[in-house]
């Protein structure tokens, strides 16, 4: 069986654009001011790098949730290295999960490593050309 999922993009002036699906659901996208656009969102390779920290980051919540963790506060740092001339595509990106609660050490590793090489769409896609490199922190309440 294939799913397919539809996107629509709407120009909305100068390089803004705004992206939205089949349930109206939107995200909107603009240029650096640069290239001439307005920074009024962000752009597609930020959303690319978002969409790589959100999606891994819904399978590793679940994988928490079903052991019936308490997560305090959770967060990612996602940063990613790209090249210097066109199509300046990202080279190497970084993930890091903070995590705030009383939470086993080895239980978060495996659910960063489930995510990571089991789950997240987006991070399949983009492990086969890029190197995802992934650390944690756990800060525990005193």
């Amino acid at each position: 069986m294939t799913t397919t999922n539809k996107i629509q993009i709407n120009w909305k002036g100068n390089l803004c654009l705004q992206a939205y699906n089949t349930k109206g659901l939107t995200v909107d996208f603009d240029a650096p001011k640069e290239h001439g656009g307005n920074e009024t969102a962000l752009t597609p390779m930020e959303n690319l790098l978002s969409s790589l920290a959100a999606c891994s980051s819904i399978h590793i919540l679940i994988i928490l949730k079903e052991k019936q963790l308490n997560i305090e506060d959770y967060r990612v740092e996602a940063t990613a290295e790209r090249c210097d001339e066109p199509p300046r595509v990202f080279t190497k990106i970084y993930l890091k999960y903070i995590f705030k609660g009383d939470l086993p050490t080895q239980t978060v590793k495996d659910a960063i490593r489930l995510a990571q090489e089991k789950y997240c769409s987006v991070g399949g896609m983009l492990k086969k050309d890029i190197p995802i490199v992934t650390s944690y922190e756990i800060i525990k309440d005193p």
